[in-house]
């Protein structure tokens, strides 16, 4: 009888996992296939390194660190110019700073500025309790400069629709500097006042062997506590634990499924798996294009957003040689595009090489000059990126209540409270502690 057992080994349950065994706890990690990373498995080929996933983070970060360090998790500081972001629009790349001054860069007109900087005094308090992205920055911001942030931030984190995902589901700590200092500029204000002199800023960091890299080193920690090729087909309750039948018969007193929810929910007792239908997800393509630097002259900077008004279907173009180290053999650079989503799925109906041409095309009009790359990957997530649409939080909250019903049932991964590595780190460091309450 273990402590707790974890069915999944993508990402969060890695991260989740060696956290459970850092605090002491008798683990037993779980994973279908024959290697771990899931989505976040790392393409490393000819001498790129492709992240099908997110491949940063901000660093330092008070959940991930303890478990990090246990596993003796390397990360390296991103180069410096990763401070520098663009916006595509209206057929213009424009570089924009790190800070609500987006608001005073020529993205916008001079009417949307000034509406914008009226936000402390708008008063219009939100429709229900959950709004879309897309109401939340009309609202707050003004149409001229919400509907561009709102497409970005939809765009950038969960190839989304803004006028569909839920603000409070997708980004609840922006909703809460308007919870708790009713506007979002008054709210970042109060929490720079309140932030210790000394604590260092989190910045861009980047694993050096890729997020791949980081599920190796999170196995190599889990040492025995980890088995691969191990398919759940089946769970239920047992006295006071739970057996998990995967090849052979496994027993905890906690299980924790780090599952998407459509896998989920063919293990889950039948009121929970009842909710997972309304679990929304699209299926995205990442495009990787590399090639000597003079065939594939990026700028330097993190990556491009596409804004609203644009002749492209790119969600986002992320420069991967620039602000990563190692990224790409030397004298080369490395792309990589982001297609489909919520935001627009007709898009994956291409082929693959269709896709590589949309994106050498793309990728030229968005930074001014042609791009001729001799070498490109296809990835594609099915079925894809969690969509966290109005309605999210309704149905998180239906979905606690009916686990609560079953003592020892976790959930967690990247369909329900988070999609970033930083998301995992807040469940691994949520989950430990109610497993030690």
């Amino acid at each position: 009888m273990r402590d707790v057992i974890v069915v999944g080994g993508g990402l969060s349950g890695l991260i989740v996992g060696a956290e459970l065994q850092r605090r002491g706890k008798n683990v037993l990690v779980l994973e279908a296939t024959g290697a771990a990373a899931g989505v976040a498995s790392s393409v490393s080929e000819d001498g790129y390194l492709l992240e099908p996933g997110a491949g940063s983070l901000l660093w330092p970060n008070a959940d991930l660190a303890p478990v990090f360090e246990a596993a003796g998790i390397e990360l390296l500081a991103a180069n410096p110019t990763a401070g520098a972001r663009f916006v595509y629009q209206n057929g213009t790349l424009f570089q924009i700073p790190e800070s609500p001054a987006i608001a005073f860069s020529g993205l916008v007109s001079w009417g949307a500025k000034i509406r914008a900087v009226r936000e402390p005094w708008v008063k219009t308090p939100p429709p229900s309790e959950e709004e879309s992205i897309e109401g939340f920055f009309n609202r707050r911001f003004g149409k001229g400069l919400g509907r561009l942030g709102a497409t970005l931030m939809a765009h950038g984190v969960f190839a989304g629709d803004p006028a569909k995902l839920s603000m409070r589901g997708a980004f609840p700590k922006m909703v809460a500097l308007e919870d708790e200092a009713g506007s979002m500029i008054r709210g970042m204000l109060a929490r720079m006042r309140q932030r210790d002199k000394g604590t260092p800023r989190a910045s861009v960091h980047v694993p050096p062997r890729g997020m791949k890299g980081v599920a190796e080193d999170l196995v190599s920690y889990l040492g025995e506590s980890f088995q691969a090729n191990r398919r759940a087909t089946a769970l239920r309750k047992s006295g006071t634990g739970w057996i998990v039948e995967a090849g052979d018969t496994f027993e905890a007193h906690n299980i924790v499924l780090a599952l998407a929810p459509h896998l989920a929910a063919g293990l889950v007792p039948d009121d929970v798996a009842s909710l997972m239908a309304d679990a929304v997800v699209a299926p995205v393509a990442v495009v990787g294009i590399g090639g000597r630097a003079a065939d594939v002259p990026l700028p330097a900077g993190f990556g491009a957003l596409i804004g609203p008004d644009t002749d492209v279907r790119v969600l986002g173009i992320l420069m991967e040689s620039q602000y990563a180290p190692g990224r790409a053999p030397e004298l080369h650079h490395l792309a990589k595009g982001i297609y489909g989503g919520g935001a627009d799925p007709e898009v994956l109906a291409r082929s693959d090489d269709e896709l590589v041409a949309l994106m050498i095309d793309e990728t030229s009009r968005v930074i001014g000059t042609r791009v001729q790359p001799s070498w490109t990957k296809v990835v594609r997530h099915d079925p894809g990126i969690p969509q966290y649409n109005v309605g999210h939080v309704g149905w998180m909250r239906k979905l606690d209540d009916a686990v609560a019903n079953h003592p020892g049932l976790h959930l967690t991964g990247w369909g329900y409270r988070g999609i970033g590595v930083s998301g995992f780190g807040t469940e691994a460091t949520r989950i430990g502690k109610a497993l030690e309450g």
